[in-house]
């Protein structure tokens, strides 16, 4: 009993390290961090690339929040995102790019672009990666985004359920490739 009281106070203090380093570094340079994490880019294509980020993440949630309701997540959510950045402005991007230039997290290559450096790339990972999981579990980005698409997606197979079976009725052969693809995918999982 012990031990798992421990493990799981080790857990959240874990998860609160992660969030004081991540407030420590501020909300653009974590932005940034995640674009180039994708790839390098110039300036013009960092902003945009925020932008396209924060809307696909919002609007995402603002689906969520209106197709199932809030919880104490969404709503802490929610509140960081309004204060959160659309597209940043040149003056606050430029001057953070130097920032981070200077600090080794990021360096400016050939082509104008920005690309990590390998200190970038282990922020990252420091951040992000090897999360333990409430189970216990220790998990990547990889899989925390697979579980939350399965999430999402039974979230909304549990909103399907409750719609009425007429109105359902007209994509009756979209629900069928669906399971059909899910089934197909399931089979050629290896059995654990």
């Amino acid at each position: 009993m012990w031990d798992e009281w421990r493990n799981k106070w080790d857990n959240w203090r874990n998860i609160h390290e992660k969030i004081h380093k991540l407030h420590n570094l501020g909300g653009l340079r974590i932005w940034i961090l995640h674009v180039l994490d994708h790839g390098p880019k110039n300036g013009v294509e960092i902003m945009d690339a925020i932008k396209e980020h924060y809307d696909a993440i919002n609007e995402m949630y603002q689906k969520r929040t209106q197709e199932f309701g809030s919880d104490h997540y969404d709503h802490h959510f929610q509140k960081t995102m309004r204060r959160g950045p659309c597209r940043p402005s040149p003056g606050s991007v430029y001057p953070m790019l130097k920032k981070m230039v200077d600090e080794g997290l990021i360096k400016k290559i050939e082509d104008g672009k920005y690309d990590l450096t390998e200190e970038g790339r282990e922020t990252i990972v420091d951040l992000f990666d090897g999360l333990q999981r409430p189970d216990g579990h220790i998990g990547d980005r990889g899989t925390f985004v697979t579980e939350h698409v399965l999430t999402e997606m039974n979230r909304y197979v549990a909103f399907l359920e409750d719609i009425k079976k007429e109105k359902l009725a007209p994509h009756k052969e979209m629900i069928g490739e669906l399971g059909e693809r899910l089934k197909k995918m399931e089979e050629s999982l290896p059995d654990e």
